[in-house]
């Protein structure tokens, strides 16, 4: 057909006469009402790829959609044209990763054996949210007519089972690292509920110490390529803010800066002072030479203070999970805790927290019935 005076080929492979007559049809109408696609017809693999490589990320987030892509898209539905993708597609692509199609080997922590695992709900949540983000961008662009996942409805997401610390073992675990020159590290994790890699992008200048705050403002991470760097949080992101701590913390906190200047002065010449970009760093806690503390090493530190007071080993985030239940259980508004946890949105908190929490809501439950005197 003639687009603005040139001539434009359009090839359908595989297809009957009947089925490209039609679909000659959907281009000619496109052509007429201005939404014709414009630019090569790429295959979503390799829009996919273009979208991660140009998208405003950081490095850490490129790096993990571009392992969605790799591993998920591209062998699913990478080889398909974005002119002819359709949501059929990608509800059989959907079907297929739920169904284990994309299983792939995992070590088994309990077991330290390598076993084949599926990916599950959550990841394909992840995968659709790629191709949906990436999809936007191609209708801007004019590469397609319509974002065809915005007609695709996932099945409801499993939410997993959220694991927290009794209030006892928490404050055992709290009571063993107050003899620890890291006091601060386990308590604003347990207390706060600060993530892993926040505790470890702390730097000194974030404790204001006139307005007695810790401000949030990074996070440490490893970048596969960088090593270690610190990532900054954009501005409307909650996980900038500012929590709150009285003198006992700040005390604490001026205890890891204390241990950090003593480390310098017994490693010498060997103690390392790490720098972010070329920028010098001065990270609350790090390892004794002065290195950043990756979450490997943290996790090694954090199951050896529970195996120290006899509790079971878990993953650090269940500090997280133990700090925002407490909090709610001690009554504080669910605003605050929401704020304090840099949760975007107070509905978030809720669900996560308040919805599972069914020893409280059997108590609530008995109070009702005593209430009405049954």
């Amino acid at each position: 057909m003639t687009v603005k005076g040139k001539r434009k080929y359009f090839y359908f492979k595989g297809v009957t006469k009947s089925e490209a007559a039609r679909m000659l049809r959907v281009r000619l109408n496109q052509r007429d009402d201005g939404s014709l696609p414009r630019g090569k017809d790429l295959t979503v693999a390799a829009w996919m790829r273009h979208w991660v490589k140009t998208a405003d990320l950081t490095p850490r987030t490129r790096y993990v959609y571009d392992r969605t892509v790799e591993a998920y898209v591209v062998p699913g539905i990478g080889h398909i044209r974005l002119s002819e993708l359709e949501p059929e597609d990608l509800e059989e692509f959907y079907a297929a990763f739920q169904a284990g199609a994309f299983s792939h080997l995992t070590l088994n922590k309990a077991t330290n054996k390598r076993e084949r695992k599926a990916p599950g709900s959550h990841a394909l949540r992840n995968v659709h949210a790629n191709i949906r983000a990436a999809l936007n961008v191609a209708v801007k662009r004019r590469r397609v007519a319509r974002n065809v996942a915005l007609a695709v409805e996932l099945p409801r997401a499993e939410h997993a089972e959220m694991r927290t610390m009794s209030t006892t073992d928490a404050r055992r675990v709290i009571a063993a690292a107050m003899e620890r020159p890291d006091a601060a590290r386990w308590y604003l994790a347990l207390v706060y509920g600060l993530r892993p890699s926040e505790l470890l992008g702390l730097e000194a200048s974030h404790l204001d110490r006139g307005a007695g705050v810790v401000r949030v403002r990074q996070q440490l991470a490893r970048v596969v390529g960088e090593g270690m760097r610190i990532l900054p949080y954009t501005k409307t992101d909650a996980g900038r803010r500012d929590i709150p701590v009285p003198e006992a913390v700040i005390k604490l906190i001026d205890r890891a800066i204390e241990r950090r200047m003593q480390m310098r002065l017994e490693y010498g010449a060997r103690y390392v002072e790490w720098e972010n970009d070329g920028e010098p760093t001065s990270l609350l806690f790090t390892q004794d030479d002065g290195t950043p503390i990756d979450s490997n090493v943290h996790r090694r530190a954090w199951r050896e203070l529970l195996a120290s007071v006899g509790v079971p080993a878990e993953r650090p985030y269940i500090g997280r999970h133990t700090a925002a239940s407490v909090m709610i259980e001690m009554g504080m508004d669910i605003a605050v805790v929401s704020s304090i946890l840099g949760h975007k949105k107070t509905s978030f908190t809720y669900d996560t927290y308040v919805h599972p929490m069914m020893d409280a809501k059997k108590s609530a439950a008995d109070a009702l019935a005593s209430a009405y005197g049954l």
